[in-house]
């Protein structure tokens, strides 16, 4: 798992609260070709957190942790 710095962190989840992907049910169902508007960067930070999110493991995440795979 990518490690992503605070700001680009806050910039991409400021930018899909922007978009109205604003709880856990939206970010389980989003898809990478429904990623347009974001960055290539912005959109593995969002697969990154959708992933966190299905395995509540987002505190782990956001940490930067590598050990959010198994569960």
């Amino acid at each position: 798992m990518a490690q992503y710095t605070l700001t680009q962190s806050v910039k991409t989840l400021e930018k899909l609260f922007e978009n109205k992907i604003d709880t856990e049910q939206k970010i389980k169902s989003i898809k990478w070709e429904n990623l347009k508007q974001f960055s290539p960067l912005e959109k593995s930070f969002i697969m990154d957190l959708k992933e966190a999110v299905m395995k509540r493991k987002i505190i782990e995440f956001l940490a930067g942790k590598d050990d959010i795979e198994g569960s």
